[in-house]
């Protein structure tokens, strides 16, 4: 517990990439993939990343916010893939989601905030 709430990967990794164990890595994962995929998708790209995002193992087991991407697909159903921008706003509402069961705050889903940070403006990793 930090502050009144619990200490996780989650809430530091909205400040830095630093992970701390696997569900952090996660996520990692799951926003630059999306912050790197093609603006707008072509028909082979957009299902690639359907099969990505949909066939992803939830790694978070353990915690607040344990099974908490396979809830988020089960009932929101598979991301938007068609663009990056619907695909980012739809991984930012998850995430939401499993911050909201951890407790902890929520990040804002405006997807100029969320390229600048997840994407570097030269588009290096």
């Amino acid at each position: 517990w930090s502050e009144g709430r619990p200490s996780s990967s989650m809430a530091s990794l909205s400040e830095t990439n630093e992970t701390t164990d696997i569900c952090g890595a996660q996520w990692l994962l799951l926003w630059t993939t999306a912050a790197y995929s093609p603006d707008k998708p072509s028909k082979q790209e957009s299902a690639a990343l359907e099969a990505f995002y949909t066939k992803f193992q939830d790694l978070c087991r353990s915690g607040p916010y344990a099974n908490c991407l396979r809830d988020s697909l089960r009932d929101y159903g598979k991301p938007p893939v068609t663009s990056r921008r619907e695909l980012m706003l739809w991984l930012c509402t998850t995430e939401n989601r499993c911050r909201s069961k951890a407790g902890l705050p929520l990040n804002r889903c405006r997807y100029s905030d969320l390229m600048s940070r997840w994407r570097y403006a030269d588009g290096y990793l």
